[in-house]
């Protein structure tokens, strides 16, 4: 038990590693190693801001070409000027201070209409206001100055590294798809074990799915948006299309179901196939998590793995050949999907992608339907204003929280780190409620964690020097878990800081003290925002439900066209189909998954919600094991026509089934 632990934690540090490592390392790099200079020959009072406004900037920075880094870096310098200049003016003023800040709450959260880069722009925003207000420059103009220095040192450091490697982001968004396209791989093959509850198991898969479906974007984002610069690169290039492609058509393969894991336990439990499909499973997950290496599919151990694949099909073979019905068509599928698998890995090795591939790559065809849409700029904040959005609610929530939490340290200035108190509402405040009280447990363990961790360290390491060299592992640690393990990214942070103010010259009792005071007081306005300001998920389910609805149907009827047509091949109306019914279901996953904790719901409500979204995540995938199967002649014989006749009618059937539901 133990062992296998172990190697669950090597597995998710070796990910987090691949997926993060550079990225934490750079950053670690681009804010200490200045900083520390500036400190050695000018002062603290310079590092300091500096670095804060390095790491700010560090948190806006998203995959997107030059232009779009640009375009970050202007509105990150500006506003991290304007915002300290204005609050640094302000701190002698609590009359002005606290209602500009309850209006600064309210206006930077809407920059989260403007897109995710911009709108990380206006969070880091709300982090400097909070700075601003605990260290409470002497020097404001100074301050300012080295915040926005600190920031366009950053920018400049990430524009160059993307000048020196523009494909590296792409290569990365490319390897994190096939890392997760491998553990929904795992997460589906327990649905091949009886002994695992499939409810538990769909809210899993559909988790998993919202943020491969960021990923996907993302790497249709990088793809299409420079594809002048993509073609210079040439064959670079050219692999890194292939790479894409072929992740995007095993998204397929990982959803290609034609049968509910009812029925599949049912049939494939008695004939001693349930076992053994689920391995075959598992060990394409480890093809998957494999080829998210550049050459994964060229190594020694890729070349074993393919051959346990194919040991595995010849024994399934054998037992499909004494069934027949039902049970022959799972297997069927279940090994079609292993062989799709492998002709994918063998696309990567030839290097040679299909005629649709080329035709993407030659840049023949209109691919402006798979780029993500842009933001239009500043009509979209003011479309959320003037129609009382998700977004503008919560922004009307982080300005009230602002306001009570400026009140709240104005009432404790005579204590130190009651910034702390808008840090932590900026961290765990969160539209959803489910949300919010997860982040309010993340925090509350890590910050408990972090001051074990940090005073432990002040105690066993008086010497300055090591101490120096700690933080910055400590805010490496911080860095890599921060998108991916929150509770584990505060836990260093919290450590950090304490050691950090140690060597300011305050004694840990104080900050202990300050630190886990004022978390428990963030947390706490932070969970009563919602119940001041609540954003109700539950209320956008009917009009989401009703839209994946219709992109399922359109996505129906592209493949339903081609196979009554005997048409075989990729198609890139199908594609595009496709990616738009997976977009707007991730969609309302999401929206199930928030709503169902709200306190106050109407769980009868809930329960129809959520059973509509599995059966239309059940529908996406029987559509598309309906076109991976016509492709891949899985159905063979005379019988195959009415075979697929039947199976359309089948999801045709369905189709009518739901949409009763939905009136």
């Amino acid at each position: 038990m133990l062992k296998k632990e172990l190697s669950k934690i090597a597995r998710v540090l070796k990910a987090l590693l691949a997926e993060h490592g550079v990225e934490a390392m750079r950053t670690t790099l681009t804010g200490m190693i200045p900083a520390v200079v500036i400190a050695l020959t000018i002062g603290l009072d310079y590092a300091i801001p500096f670095v804060i406004g390095a790491l700010n900037a560090s948190m806006t920075d998203f995959p997107g070409y030059r232009q779009e880094k640009l375009q970050a870096a202007a509105w990150g310098i500006v506003s991290a000027v304007s915002t300290s200049l204005l609050i640094g003016f302000c701190l002698g003023n609590t009359l002005l201070l606290i209602p500009l800040i309850a209006f600064l709450g309210a206006f930077f959260t809407l920059f989260n209409a403007l897109g995710p880069r911009i709108g990380m722009v206006g969070t880091t925003s709300l982090f400097l206001i909070a700075f601003v207000m605990g260290l409470k420059p002497a020097h404001v103009p100074q301050f300012a100055a080295c915040v926005g220095a600190g920031t366009a040192w950053f920018y400049l450091i990430n524009i160059l590294h993307t000048s020196f490697d523009p494909l590296w982001e792409l290569r990365k968004a490319i390897a994190n798809g096939y890392r997760t396209t491998a553990l929904l791989l795992r997460v589906k093959a327990s649905c091949y074990d009886e002994t695992v509850p499939l409810d538990q198991l769909y809210h899993r898969v559909a988790a998993i799915s919202i943020k491969l479906a960021d990923q996907q974007e993302t790497v249709r984002h990088l793809l299409l948006r420079e594809r002048r610069h993509l073609r210079r690169e040439g064959t670079k290039a050219y692999s890194l299309w292939l790479r894409a492609y072929v992740l995007m058509d095993l998204y397929g393969m990982v959803t290609a179901l034609d049968h509910d894991y009812e029925q599949i336990r049912e049939r494939l439990a008695p004939i001693g196939a349930l076992a053994t499909v689920r391995q075959l499973v598992l060990l394409i997950a480890d093809g998957m998590e494999m080829a998210s290496h550049r050459k994964g599919a060229l190594a020694v151990d890729f070349q074993q793995l393919e051959q346990r694949i194919t040991a595995m099909l010849q024994q399934l073979q054998a037992q499909q050949d004494t069934q027949e019905g039902e049970s022959s068509a799972m297997l069927a599928g279940a090994m079609a999907n292993a062989r799709t698998f492998l002709a994918s890995m063998e696309q990567l090795r030839n290097g040679q992608g299909d005629e649709l591939m080329e035709e993407f790559y030659a840049h023949s065809l209109d691919l402006s339907g798979f780029l993500p849409p842009l933001s239009s700029g500043l009509q979209d904040l003011v479309k959320h204003v003037r129609s009382y959005s998700p977004l503008f609610m919560f922004a009307i929530r982080m300005s009230v929280l602002f306001l009570l939490g400026g009140l709240l340290g104005e009432l404790l200035s005579d204590m130190k780190y009651t910034y702390w108190i808008l840090i932590t509402i900026i961290v765990v405040a969160r539209p959803s409620y489910l949300l919010t009280q997860q982040r309010n447990k993340e925090r509350l363990l890590g910050t408990l964690g972090g001051v074990v961790l940090g005073l432990s360290i002040i105690f066993l390491f008086p010497n300055t020097y090591v101490l120096l060299v700690l933080i910055s592992i400590l805010l490496f640690s911080f860095l890599l878990f921060n998108k991916r393990y929150y509770m584990v990214s505060v836990f260093f942070i919290t450590a950090m800081v304490i050691v950090a103010l140690h060597l300011h010259d305050d004694t840990w009792t104080d900050v202990m003290r300050n630190r886990v005071l004022f978390t428990l007081l963030g947390c706490g306005l932070a969970l009563l925002g919602w119940f001041l300001v609540p954003v109700r998920h539950k209320a956008n389910l009917a009009p989401l439900a009703l839209r994946a609805m219709q992109t399922q149907y359109t996505y129906f009827e592209a493949v339903k066209g081609y196979v009554a047509s005997g048409v075989k091949g990729e198609r890139y109306e199908i594609r595009l189909a496709r990616k738009r019914a997976f977009l707007d279901l991730t969609k309302l996953s999401d929206a199930v998954l928030q709503s169902q904790r709200e306190p106050g719901s109407d769980r009868q409500l809930l329960s129809r919600g959520s059973s509509l979204h599995i059966d239309l995540y059940r529908l996406h995938a029987m559509i598309s094991g309906l076109w991976i199967q016509h492709n891949q002649d899985v159905l063979k014989g005379d019988h195959t026509e009415l075979l697929e006749m039947n199976r359309t009618q089948r999801i045709q059937n369905f189709f009518d089934s739901l949409s009763n539901r939905l009136q």
